[in-house]
Protein backbone atom coordinates (compact mmCIF):
# COMPACT_ATOMS: atom_id res chain seq x y z
CA UNK A 1 0.00 0.00 0.00
CA UNK A 2 1.29 3.45 -0.91
CA UNK A 3 1.39 5.95 1.92
CA UNK A 4 2.68 9.33 3.03
CA UNK A 5 4.17 10.38 6.35
CA UNK A 6 3.51 13.56 8.32
CA UNK A 7 5.86 14.73 11.05
CA UNK A 8 5.13 17.33 13.71
CA UNK A 9 8.21 18.22 15.72
CA UNK A 10 7.96 20.61 18.66
CA UNK A 11 9.63 21.46 21.92
CA UNK A 12 8.47 18.37 23.83
CA UNK A 13 7.84 15.59 21.30
CA UNK A 14 7.96 14.45 17.68
CA UNK A 15 4.74 12.95 16.33
CA UNK A 16 4.93 10.78 13.21
CA UNK A 17 1.79 9.58 11.42
CA UNK A 18 1.41 7.54 8.23
CA UNK A 19 -1.67 8.00 6.00
CA UNK A 20 -2.84 6.17 2.93
CA UNK A 21 -3.70 8.23 -0.15
CA UNK A 22 -7.32 8.64 0.97
CA UNK A 23 -6.25 10.17 4.29
CA UNK A 24 -6.85 7.12 6.44
CA UNK A 25 -4.41 6.83 9.33
CA UNK A 26 -2.25 3.73 9.11
CA UNK A 27 0.20 4.13 11.98
CA UNK A 28 1.09 6.68 14.65
CA UNK A 29 4.06 6.98 16.99
CA UNK A 30 5.90 9.55 19.12
CA UNK A 31 9.51 10.26 19.94
CA UNK A 32 11.67 12.87 21.64
CA UNK A 33 11.57 16.57 20.90
CA UNK A 34 11.92 17.80 17.31
CA UNK A 35 12.64 21.49 17.91
CA UNK A 36 15.89 22.06 16.01
CA UNK A 37 16.63 25.24 17.95
CA UNK A 38 17.15 23.29 21.16
CA UNK A 39 19.83 20.94 19.81
CA UNK A 40 19.81 20.20 16.10
CA UNK A 41 21.71 16.92 16.29
CA UNK A 42 19.60 15.45 19.07
CA UNK A 43 16.38 16.70 17.49
CA UNK A 44 17.38 15.24 14.12
CA UNK A 45 18.22 11.91 15.74
CA UNK A 46 14.79 11.91 17.42
CA UNK A 47 13.09 12.65 14.09
CA UNK A 48 14.97 9.97 12.13
CA UNK A 49 14.44 7.37 14.85
CA UNK A 50 10.72 8.06 15.10
CA UNK A 51 10.19 7.99 11.33
CA UNK A 52 12.25 4.81 11.22
CA UNK A 53 9.90 3.18 13.70
CA UNK A 54 6.98 4.12 11.47
CA UNK A 55 8.44 2.79 8.21
CA UNK A 56 9.55 -0.37 9.98
CA UNK A 57 5.88 -1.13 10.63
CA UNK A 58 5.00 -0.47 6.99
CA UNK A 59 6.86 -1.08 3.74
CA UNK A 60 9.56 1.54 3.26
CA UNK A 61 9.51 1.21 -0.54
CA UNK A 62 5.84 2.22 -0.62
CA UNK A 63 6.33 5.57 1.13
CA UNK A 64 5.76 8.32 -1.47
CA UNK A 65 6.33 11.50 0.50
CA UNK A 66 7.39 12.81 3.90
CA UNK A 67 6.31 16.27 5.05
CA UNK A 68 7.79 17.64 8.24
CA UNK A 69 6.65 20.62 10.28
CA UNK A 70 9.51 21.43 12.62
CA UNK A 71 10.09 24.23 15.09
CA UNK A 72 13.43 25.89 14.31
CA UNK A 73 13.56 24.71 10.69
CA UNK A 74 14.09 28.22 9.35
CA UNK A 75 17.28 28.91 11.31
CA UNK A 76 20.52 28.79 9.34
CA UNK A 77 20.77 25.77 7.05
CA UNK A 78 18.49 23.57 9.14
CA UNK A 79 16.04 22.96 6.29
CA UNK A 80 18.80 21.72 3.97
CA UNK A 81 20.35 19.57 6.70
CA UNK A 82 17.04 17.90 7.58
CA UNK A 83 16.00 17.37 3.95
CA UNK A 84 19.32 15.82 2.93
CA UNK A 85 19.43 13.56 6.01
CA UNK A 86 15.92 12.20 5.47
CA UNK A 87 16.43 11.64 1.74
CA UNK A 88 19.60 9.76 2.59
CA UNK A 89 17.87 7.63 5.24
CA UNK A 90 14.56 6.92 3.52
CA UNK A 91 15.11 7.58 -0.21
CA UNK A 92 11.83 9.47 -0.66
CA UNK A 93 10.63 12.96 -1.59
CA UNK A 94 10.90 15.19 1.47
CA UNK A 95 9.48 18.62 2.22
CA UNK A 96 10.50 20.30 5.47
CA UNK A 97 8.71 23.41 6.72
CA UNK A 98 7.88 25.37 9.84
CA UNK A 99 5.57 23.58 12.27
CA UNK A 100 2.99 26.30 11.63
CA UNK A 101 2.87 25.49 7.90
CA UNK A 102 1.93 21.88 8.35
CA UNK A 103 -0.53 22.64 11.16
CA UNK A 104 -2.30 25.26 9.04
CA UNK A 105 -2.66 22.79 6.17
CA UNK A 106 -4.07 20.19 8.57
CA UNK A 107 -6.53 22.35 10.45
CA UNK A 108 -7.91 24.29 7.47
CA UNK A 109 -7.75 21.27 5.13
CA UNK A 110 -5.39 23.03 2.76
CA UNK A 111 -7.60 26.14 2.47
CA UNK A 112 -6.66 29.79 3.13
CA UNK A 113 -6.77 31.22 6.62
CA UNK A 114 -4.82 31.91 9.78
CA UNK A 115 -3.22 29.57 12.27
CA UNK A 116 -2.22 30.59 15.78
CA UNK A 117 -0.11 28.16 17.77
CA UNK A 118 0.38 28.50 21.50
CA UNK A 119 2.07 25.58 23.18
CA UNK A 120 5.61 25.52 24.52
CA UNK A 121 6.29 28.39 22.10
CA UNK A 122 4.01 30.56 19.94
CA UNK A 123 3.66 31.67 16.33
CA UNK A 124 0.97 32.88 13.94
CA UNK A 125 0.98 32.06 10.26
CA UNK A 126 -1.46 32.78 7.45
CA UNK A 127 -2.05 32.26 3.76
CA UNK A 128 -4.45 34.05 1.41
CA UNK A 129 -4.47 33.90 -2.39
CA UNK A 130 -1.00 32.31 -2.36
CA UNK A 131 0.35 35.17 -0.23
CA UNK A 132 1.92 34.13 3.05
CA UNK A 133 2.54 36.09 6.24
CA UNK A 134 3.66 35.35 9.75
CA UNK A 135 4.20 36.98 13.12
CA UNK A 136 5.77 35.69 16.28
CA UNK A 137 7.83 32.54 16.26
CA UNK A 138 10.93 34.41 17.43
CA UNK A 139 11.78 31.84 20.06
CA UNK A 140 11.77 32.09 23.83
CA UNK A 141 14.79 34.40 24.09
CA UNK A 142 13.21 37.08 21.86
CA UNK A 143 9.46 36.60 22.01
CA UNK A 144 7.05 33.64 22.18
CA UNK A 145 4.39 35.91 23.70
CA UNK A 146 1.38 34.00 24.96
CA UNK A 147 3.17 30.64 25.03
CA UNK A 148 3.54 28.21 27.89
CA UNK A 149 7.11 29.43 28.39
CA UNK A 150 5.92 33.06 28.40
CA UNK A 151 3.24 32.29 31.00
CA UNK A 152 5.65 30.41 33.23
CA UNK A 153 8.30 33.12 33.06
CA UNK A 154 5.72 35.82 33.80
CA UNK A 155 4.88 34.00 37.03
CA UNK A 156 8.56 33.47 37.88
CA UNK A 157 9.35 37.16 37.21
CA UNK A 158 6.42 38.09 39.46
CA UNK A 159 8.01 35.99 42.20
CA UNK A 160 11.42 37.60 41.72
CA UNK A 161 9.96 41.12 41.85
CA UNK A 162 8.12 40.36 45.11
CA UNK A 163 11.32 39.03 46.59
CA UNK A 164 13.26 42.15 45.53
CA UNK A 165 10.59 44.37 47.05
CA UNK A 166 10.70 42.48 50.35
CA UNK A 167 7.26 40.90 50.17
CA UNK A 168 6.50 37.39 51.38
CA UNK A 169 5.64 34.58 49.00
CA UNK A 170 2.10 34.80 47.65
CA UNK A 171 -0.16 31.97 46.50
CA UNK A 172 1.16 31.62 42.96
CA UNK A 173 4.79 31.82 44.08
CA UNK A 174 4.25 29.19 46.76
CA UNK A 175 2.49 26.97 44.24
CA UNK A 176 5.40 27.13 41.79
CA UNK A 177 7.98 26.43 44.50
CA UNK A 178 5.90 23.56 45.83
CA UNK A 179 5.66 22.04 42.36
CA UNK A 180 9.46 22.12 42.10
CA UNK A 181 10.11 21.08 45.72
CA UNK A 182 11.93 24.37 46.35
CA UNK A 183 11.83 26.54 49.47
CA UNK A 184 12.66 30.16 48.59
CA UNK A 185 12.32 32.54 45.67
CA UNK A 186 16.11 32.55 45.29
CA UNK A 187 16.00 28.79 44.65
CA UNK A 188 14.14 29.36 41.37
CA UNK A 189 17.33 30.57 39.70
CA UNK A 190 18.83 27.11 39.79
CA UNK A 191 15.78 25.72 38.03
CA UNK A 192 15.53 28.40 35.32
CA UNK A 193 19.21 28.33 34.40
CA UNK A 194 19.57 24.55 34.35
CA UNK A 195 16.36 23.35 32.75
CA UNK A 196 15.11 23.26 29.18
CA UNK A 197 12.56 25.54 27.61
CA UNK A 198 10.02 22.69 27.77
CA UNK A 199 10.67 22.12 31.47
CA UNK A 200 10.07 25.78 32.22
CA UNK A 201 6.98 25.91 30.00
CA UNK A 202 5.46 23.00 31.91
CA UNK A 203 4.94 25.34 34.89
CA UNK A 204 2.14 27.01 32.92
CA UNK A 205 -0.16 24.29 34.28
CA UNK A 206 0.58 25.57 37.79
CA UNK A 207 -0.42 29.08 36.71
CA UNK A 208 -3.65 27.74 35.21
CA UNK A 209 -4.45 25.83 38.41
CA UNK A 210 -3.86 28.98 40.46
CA UNK A 211 -6.14 30.96 38.16
CA UNK A 212 -8.87 28.35 38.47
CA UNK A 213 -8.51 28.67 42.24
CA UNK A 214 -9.24 32.39 41.89
CA UNK A 215 -5.73 33.86 42.12
CA UNK A 216 -5.85 37.30 40.50
CA UNK A 217 -2.16 37.38 39.57
CA UNK A 218 -2.49 34.12 37.66
CA UNK A 219 -5.71 35.30 36.00
CA UNK A 220 -4.02 38.52 34.84
CA UNK A 221 -1.05 36.59 33.43
CA UNK A 222 -3.35 34.31 31.42
CA UNK A 223 -5.53 37.15 30.17
CA UNK A 224 -2.46 39.04 28.98
CA UNK A 225 -1.26 35.90 27.21
CA UNK A 226 -4.60 35.71 25.37
CA UNK A 227 -4.47 39.37 24.38
CA UNK A 228 -0.89 39.07 23.17
CA UNK A 229 -1.77 36.05 21.03
CA UNK A 230 -4.70 37.98 19.56
CA UNK A 231 -2.46 40.93 18.67
CA UNK A 232 0.01 38.60 16.96
CA UNK A 233 -2.89 37.06 15.02
CA UNK A 234 -4.23 40.48 14.04
CA UNK A 235 -0.80 41.47 12.74
CA UNK A 236 -0.89 38.56 10.29
CA UNK A 237 -4.42 39.49 9.25
CA UNK A 238 -3.23 43.04 8.51
CA UNK A 239 -0.40 41.77 6.33
CA UNK A 240 -2.82 39.63 4.32
CA UNK A 241 -5.54 42.34 4.30
CA UNK A 242 -8.03 40.05 6.02
CA UNK A 243 -10.73 41.63 8.16
CA UNK A 244 -14.01 39.81 7.61
CA UNK A 245 -14.97 36.15 7.73
CA UNK A 246 -11.44 35.13 8.69
CA UNK A 247 -10.95 31.45 9.48
CA UNK A 248 -8.56 31.22 12.43
CA UNK A 249 -7.35 27.80 13.47
CA UNK A 250 -5.93 27.40 16.96
CA UNK A 251 -3.39 24.78 18.01
CA UNK A 252 -1.60 24.12 21.27
CA UNK A 253 -2.62 23.46 24.85
CA UNK A 254 -2.46 27.10 25.94
CA UNK A 255 -5.27 28.19 23.60
CA UNK A 256 -7.21 24.94 23.44
CA UNK A 257 -7.21 23.91 27.08
CA UNK A 258 -7.20 27.20 29.00
CA UNK A 259 -10.53 28.99 28.86
CA UNK A 260 -9.17 32.18 30.39
CA UNK A 261 -6.59 32.52 27.60
CA UNK A 262 -8.99 31.60 24.79
CA UNK A 263 -11.70 33.97 26.03
CA UNK A 264 -9.25 36.88 26.26
CA UNK A 265 -7.94 35.92 22.80
CA UNK A 266 -11.38 36.05 21.19
CA UNK A 267 -12.40 39.21 23.06
CA UNK A 268 -9.33 41.06 21.81
CA UNK A 269 -9.83 39.81 18.25
CA UNK A 270 -13.46 40.96 18.27
CA UNK A 271 -12.19 44.51 18.85
CA UNK A 272 -9.79 44.33 15.92
CA UNK A 273 -11.57 42.29 13.20
CA UNK A 274 -15.00 42.70 11.62
CA UNK A 275 -15.73 38.98 11.90
CA UNK A 276 -13.89 35.70 12.28
CA UNK A 277 -14.45 32.00 12.80
CA UNK A 278 -12.40 29.99 15.28
CA UNK A 279 -11.55 26.47 14.09
CA UNK A 280 -10.97 24.17 17.04
CA UNK A 281 -10.88 20.73 15.45
CA UNK A 282 -8.66 18.23 17.22
CA UNK A 283 -6.58 17.45 14.14
CA UNK A 284 -2.99 16.29 14.29
CA UNK A 285 -0.68 18.76 12.49
CA UNK A 286 0.85 15.71 10.84
CA UNK A 287 -2.38 15.42 8.80
CA UNK A 288 -1.18 18.47 6.89
CA UNK A 289 1.15 16.14 4.98
CA UNK A 290 -1.90 14.58 3.32
CA UNK A 291 -3.22 17.92 2.03
CA UNK A 292 0.25 19.16 1.05
CA UNK A 293 0.92 15.98 -0.95
CA UNK A 294 -2.35 16.19 -2.89
CA UNK A 295 -1.93 19.92 -3.52
CA UNK A 296 1.54 19.29 -4.94
CA UNK A 297 0.20 16.43 -7.04
CA UNK A 298 -2.62 18.61 -8.44
CA UNK A 299 -0.14 21.31 -9.44
CA UNK A 300 2.04 18.93 -11.47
Amino acid sequence: MEYIIGVDGGGTKTEVVAYDLSGKELYRTQGGYGNLSVNIQEALNNIVTTIGECVAKLKEDECLFIALGLAGIESGKNKEIVTEKLKECFNVEVEAMNDADIALAALLKGEDGILTIAGTGSICYGISNNNKARAGGWGHLIGDEGSGYYISMAAIKHMSRRDDEGFSLDFISKSILSQLSLSTAQDIKGFVYSKSKADIASLATVVVNCAEAGDNIAIDILKKAGRDLAITTWEVCKKLELDEGVNIGIVGSVLKKCNIVSEAFEEELSQRLQSFNIVREDTSPAMGAYYIYHKKKAQK
